[in-house]
């Protein structure tokens, strides 16, 4: 047996952020059960303040938009005087915000070829235009568009397309003729021939190009996809974020969300059943060497029910919340620092904020600017949502470590590493896909696989990554 034995260096995790903590305000706000909690969504306009999408299912029911005005959530207004929309959580309406320019996507219900609608605030969210169809005349599917911005501040929507494959559809906006151009397939890199059919995509635009994050359904194998327009901008570039391959003949009617952190990577987080129940797990793309860099749970050893993961980031930081079923459904909340390396750091700061309330809080969706984050969660025993306003407090941007050697001595039966006490520990293959994970004491890590692969260890002492060779 070949046995290299190496010098390995202290990545970016700094103390810090290990150190770091939520403060949150009270009291929580709630806006009156009359204007409906399902369909949450949260974005932030230009100046770091929430506007917050929820909606009310049935004849009595509609969409609404709240706003934070002068330090407390706003009158509800209503987006469209359209009815019968298709409301609900998974499929229903959604919403992107580009400075103080909205852009809510909705669908009428049982109109599936052309009842999809955007409607457009210049405002913030005070006052709505007129509903413009997406797709007028078309006699098949254009289900469940979700709305992003462009870098002109265009809007643009993706939408489940035709049926018997349903396709991935990507409309653009024609600013001469001021409507949407015909679908074309943004799917088309990804393998097999459809995509899932209840799993609402995430698109969005950066740097120039066009993004979409999408539940594929190569023969049944659900697994989330990013794609990506290349520099002509066309539908050419892909990669699978989700290694955990989940097979299921069935829609989980689930979406993944996603973020820029502050180094330039995209985090984005989902829900997979790989391991015999919903878990929550993240991935990290360098969108430079487009290159998937890390997948793993938030929280590897835990075997509870996760599910509806959300994240966030600016410059500087990145927050996370999912809801978890023990016994009762709560919320978690955690933060990390703005790099590819925050993953790591969220198990080390998560904190459940609705311990102390009675009845189910789920869905939540959260959002930073600053050190301020903000999080909205269903509460369906009091018909309503709550909003909650925190601090990220005990954090400082420290910069990367420089390298420190670490000895790194490979055992029969494993690795061991000079990391004392209990630790959390990752095997990763050379291009990022997770082989194997697991809680570890006393340094020793029982892997024994030959070939090149990374160990990632993240202890309260920091995260070190080494490269292993047999």
């Amino acid at each position: 047996m070949r046995v290299i034995l190496l010098l390995t260096s202290f990545s970016a995790m700094s103390l810090a952020w290990s150190q770091g903590s939520i403060e949150w305000q009270t009291p929580v706000a709630s806006v009156p059960a009359e204007f409906g909690y399902v369909n949450l969504r949260m974005e932030l306009d230009g100046a770091g303040n929430p506007i917050i999408l929820h909606g009310k299912s049935g004849s009595e029911g509609g969409l609404y938009c709240t706003r934070w005005v002068d330090g407390v959530l706003g009158t509800p207004v209503t987006v469209t005087d359209e009815t019968g929309l298709f409301i609900n959580d998974a499929e229903g309406p959604r919403m992107a915000v580009s400075g103080n320019r909205v852009v809510v996507a909705y669908q009428i219900s049982g109109q599936w070829a052309d009842g999809g609608r955007v409607v457009l605030s210049e405002d913030g969210g005070i006052t709505w235009g007129a509903p413009i169809p997406i797709a007028p005349g078309a006699t098949e599917d254009h289900f469940m568009p979700v709305p992003a911005f462009d870098d002109a501040q265009q809007p643009w929507v993706t939408v489940k397309w035709g049926a018997s494959p349903v396709l991935e559809g990507a409309q653009f906006w024609d600013a001469e003729t001021e409507a949407f151009l015909p679908p074309v397939d943004a799917g088309v890199a990804m393998d097999g021939a459809a995509v899932c059919e209840c799993c609402a995509s995430m698109p969005f635009s950066h740097a120039g190009r066009h993004y979409d994050i999408v539940r594929n359904n190569d023969n049944n194998q659900r697994d989330f996809w990013v794609v990506r327009t290349d520099v002509d901008g066309a539908w050419t570039e892909s990669i699978d974020i989700d290694p955990t391959d989940w097979m299921i003949n069935s829609c989980p009617a689930s979406e993944a969300e996603s973020c820029i952190l502050g180094d330039g990577s995209m985090a984005a987080v989902y829900m997979s059943a790989a391991e015999g129940g919903s878990r929550v797990y993240w991935s990290t793309v360098d969108l430079d060497a487009w290159a998937l860099t890390g997948s793993d749970r938030i929280q590897s050893a835990e075997e509870v029910t996760e599910n509806n993961p959300s994240v966030h980031a600016d410059a500087s930081a990145s927050v996370v919340a999912w809801e978890r079923s023990q016994g009762g459904y709560n919320i978690f909340v955690a933060a990390g620092d703005g790099t590819s390396e925050a993953p790591g750091q969220w198990a080390n700061t998560m904190t459940n904020v609705t311990e102390d309330l009675s009845g189910h809080s789920r869905r939540p969706v959260v959002r930073i600017q600053g050190s301020t984050i903000h999080l909205v969660y269903q509460r369906p025993s009091e018909g309503t949502f709550h909003y909650m306003r925190g601090n990220l407090t005990g954090t400082s941007d420290v910069p990367n470590a420089s390298d420190v050697p670490m000895t790194l001595a490979a055992l029969k039966d494993g690795w061991q590493v000079a990391c004392k006490g209990e630790f959390t520990w990752r095997i990763l293959d050379m291009q990022g896909r997770l082989i194997k994970s697991g809680i570890g004491t006393d340094g020793f890590v029982p892997f024994s696989a030959k070939g090149a692969h990374v160990l990632q260890v993240s202890s309260p002492s920091g995260q070190f990554r080494h490269r292993l060779v047999r």
